[in-house]
């Protein structure tokens, strides 16, 4: 039983775009938690949703990556890289914290694989440059 090469690159799109969505989304929170450590009067309870801004905007950036790379399936690789990415960040989370699955999570999944199909379909639909030799 032999993958095609189709297949192969598709694998190959998402991994990408899963690694870039993870390391954009560590960056921002570094960036973020550095901006959060300089200023006070943030209020505690609005971190969570930040955290949620910024794990959705790379998400988004990971699967509009991916599409750029496969050019085509924007719906399903968007949907992919954002189901999985949000697999390993609850994963990191539940080992980081003893939180329980509640109504964030659920935003949080709802946000991820929405950006994941925006970004996917988006990349998918540019144009490309037109340029003028």
């Amino acid at each position: 039983m032999s993958v095609s090469s189709d297949s192969k690159r598709i694998i190959k799109a998402i991994l990408i775009g899963i690694l870039s969505a993870c390391v954009i989304t560590a960056l921002l929170t570094c960036i973020v938690a550095f901006i959060l450590k300089m200023t006070s009067g943030i209020p505690y309870g609005i971190i969570d949703y930040i955290m949620v801004a910024i794990e959705g905007l790379g998400v988004f950036i990971g699967a509009y990556i991916a599409c750029m790379i496969t050019k085509s399936k924007g719906l399903l690789i968007g949907a992919s890289v954002g189901g999985i990415a949000l697999i390993i960040l609850l994963c990191c989370g539940m080992c980081i914290s003893e939180s329980s699955i509640g109504i964030l999570t659920v935003i949080r999944s709802a946000v991820l694989i929405i950006l994941g199909i925006a970004g996917g379909i988006l990349a998918v639909n540019r144009k490309e440059k037109v340029r003028i030799k």
